[in-house]
């Protein structure tokens, strides 16, 4: 009975040893590098241990935060306008929820200042009130407050589910990316700048090699083949919303930060809707809460990597207008 138990036992021991000796999600143990990892990581979680890692030598005072649109704002654009030592804070399709919880991390650190923010954001962001769970949004117990064991069996867990298990063992085994391994591995080997946390965009190598053929794959042949047309998304700000906001409005007052919200771009020319701008508006002012969700001036798709990513140069368009 106890040779069939350990039989079987086997695979699971197997793989546990693979988990604590390659550590894929930088979680076991500390790391001088967190910007060269082949498995796609939670992005709060890493920017928070490098903000804690350089902090004292770069006495970070200014953050760039939001989903994965952060990447067309770089952080050396960013201090034309702000004079100050920027980090791009975001996280993986970040929420509403996640942002309040990092700035609640923020706040808690002893002398940290936060003299200007900017927050990316787009429709889906306000839909999600509350931090949300799983490995590529999971923050570290000093942030979120739960235990060190939850914050491990999270990750253990999510080793263990089959979308990621078997594309990471593919890769592990064979060494090479394709495209079975998307949302898992990283195609490319750095992400991530050092102590600014600013994108490293291949995509404008690829633009370069390739010209204009960049925009005739099939992706951008169906979404250019679409109507080009504005229209406006259902209300997403309620009671729960409002509550988050009011939240990073009384950060800003407590820390005399500088906000500027913006509304990015949408290829798809999906309107944010008129009445959350309005209450965005009411409670931020007009002169933080910038909405370019249907501008027809920023609507060229050479100005995008793809229908939802937009590219630096529109970043430091929308850089200019909201500053100048």
């Amino acid at each position: 009975f106890y040779i069939k138990c350990l039989a079987l036992s086997l695979p699971f021991l197997l793989l546990m040893s693979v988990y604590c000796y390659e550590d894929p999600f930088m979680v076991i143990r500390s790391y001088n590098d967190y910007d060269h990892s082949h498995v796609e990581l939670s992005e709060g979680d890493i920017g928070w241990k490098k903000i804690k890692m350089f902090r004292k030598q770069r006495q970070y005072d200014s953050f760039i935060m939001g989903a994965s649109c952060t990447k067309a704002f770089n952080c050396g654009d960013w201090n034309r306008y702000v004079n100050g030592r920027p980090f791009r804070f975001f996280g993986n399709a970040e929420g509403l929820g996640d942002v309040c919880l990092k700035l609640q991390a923020l706040d808690k650190l002893p002398g940290q200042q936060v003299r200007n923010l900017l927050l990316i954001t787009e429709r889906a962001f306000y839909e999600k009130a509350h931090p949300q769970p799983g490995v590529m949004h999971i923050m570290p117990p000093d942030v979120t407050g739960k235990s060190f064991f939850s914050y491990q069996a999270a990750y253990l867990q999510g080793f263990f589910f089959p979308k990621f298990l078997l594309p990471y063992l593919k890769y592990k085994w064979t060494g090479h990316y394709d495209d079975s391994m998307a949302n898992v591995i990283e195609g490319d080997e750095r992400t991530r700048t050092r102590y600014t946390n600013d994108d490293v965009l291949r995509q404008e190598e690829d633009i370069s090699r390739m010209g204009e053929d960049y925009w005739r794959t099939p992706q951008w042949r169906k979404a250019l083949g679409k109507p080009q047309t504005v229209h406006q998304h259902a209300p997403v700000i309620g009671p729960e919303q409002m509550t988050r906001l009011a939240e990073i409005r009384d950060f800003c007052r407590r820390h005399h930060t500088r906000l500027k919200l913006v509304v990015s771009p949408d290829f798809g020319l999906e309107q944010f809707n008129a009445r959350d701008l309005a209450a965005l508006r009411t409670l931020f002012g007009d002169s933080v809460v910038y909405d370019f969700s249907a501008d027809m001036s920023l609507h060229d798709h050479h100005g995008f990597y793809d229908p939802v990513h937009y590219r630096r140069s529109l970043g430091r368009e929308i850089l200019q207008r909201i500053y100048k």
